[in-house]
């Protein structure tokens, strides 16, 4: 049986009083809106390449400055194969004779020499980036959603989001040099620690007699699932922080051993979706969005069926009171979106206000 161990190790701090209840592991998917693909302005150039004359005869060095993954030096012959390359993970190559260093103030310098020995090095700076990838700043993203977030930039990796309700902050994603989402303001949000690129999409959307709504997944990553209901079935697609394809599972396909996916009752009109992050643990259950009223399945809707393999006996666990809401899309362990509350559920609990904040730092078994 395959394994795919994860840590978790998002941190959720919360800023107020709240009730107990908030700390149950319940996601508030408060949206009604049509699915979007994210609409945000073009993200700034952060790569820049130059060629220049190698030492060797009849050779040259592309030379690649990414503020992403850092600086690269690429041998080339004179039919422009890469013969050598060197970058920060590997910064020598003395059979090539190049080797790059990273001085302080992150300008990187390439050197080349014709052989070993006494030889001295040649030196030739990496082309720089421009004054906005590296200098801190603030770029300003269009949510689909129609609302306007802007994005700090504090250091390379390093970026902040802030988003309001009513004047009030009530999520911070903030980047330690991994990509961090969240679920807001109807919309499932992306920002990407690389280049501070802030995407979204709603949650929940509705064309015709199919309608979708997309849930965290298990693993602690940015990782999500898109769950689609419709006449032709369930559909569940396990996407990366790009909105991505990774694998899917349907009606004919109900299970993925290798990523933990599955959905039961696919038959039926209450399908749900199973996901784990290792073999023989027990599945962490969601619900599919039910079908609108008139809309039917290709096969008539039966009496939930047992699972064909892995029947663990599962544990629901549903807060009471006002954050009830949203409460069964996810159940089980997982700690990604722990703390994630809709403003409407805040307000019925008595108004009181709260800030999630979300940082990562990742952890592999």
């Amino acid at each position: 049986m395959s394994t795919y161990t994860r840590t978790p190790l998002r941190a959720a701090i919360t800023v107020a009083a709240l009730a107990g209840a908030l700390l149950t592991p319940a996601a508030a998917f408060a949206a009604t809106s049509a699915s979007s693909q994210a609409a945000a302005p073009a993200a700034r150039t952060c790569h820049v390449t130059k060629d220049v004359p190698s030492v060797l005869p009849g050779m040259t060095v592309r030379l690649t400055n990414d503020l992403a993954k850092g600086p690269k030096a690429e041998l080339k012959d004179e039919k422009g194969k890469v013969v050598a390359t060197i970058d920060e993970a590997n910064p020598v190559d003395l059979s090539a004779g190049i080797k790059l260093e990273t001085s302080i103030g992150a300008k990187a310098v390439f050197f080349q020499r014709s052989q070993g020995g006494n030889t001295p090095w040649q030196s030739q700076p990496f082309p720089l980036l421009s004054k906005s990838c590296i200098d801190p700043g603030d770029t300003k993203y269009k949510l689909v959603n129609g609302e306007s977030v802007n994005v700090h930039r504090f250091a390379t990796g390093h970026y902040r989001a802030e988003f309001l309700t009513n004047g009030k902050v009530v999520e911070i994603l903030e980047t330690e040099g991994a990509d961090l989402d969240a679920f807001v303001h109807g919309m499932h949000v992306v920002l990407n620690a690389g280049t501070g690129r802030l995407t979204s999409e709603f949650i929940e959307g509705r064309s015709g007699c199919t309608v979708t709504r997309v849930v965290d997944s298990v693993y602690p990553d940015v990782s999500s699932v898109k769950l689609t209901n419709g006449p032709a079935g369930p559909k569940a697609v396990l996407r990366d922080g790009a909105f991505k394809p990774i694998v899917s599972v349907d009606r004919a396909h109900p299970v993925n051993g290798d990523m933990g996916i599955r959905i039961d009752g696919t038959d039926t009109a209450t399908p749900r979706l199973g996901q784990r992050t290792q073999g023989g643990v027990p599945f962490v259950y969601t619900a599919f969005p039910k079908l609108p009223a008139g809309c039917g399945t290709s096969k008539a809707a039966t009496t939930p069926a047992k699972p064909a393999v892995d029947t663990a006996a599962q544990t629901t666990v549903v807060p009471k009171g006002a954050v009830a809401a949203g409460a069964e899309f996810e159940q089980g362990g997982s700690d990604k979106g722990a703390l994630i509350a809709g403003g409407a559920a805040v307000a019925a609990a008595g108004g009181l206000g709260f800030v999630v904040v979300r940082r990562r730092s990742a952890a592999r078994i």
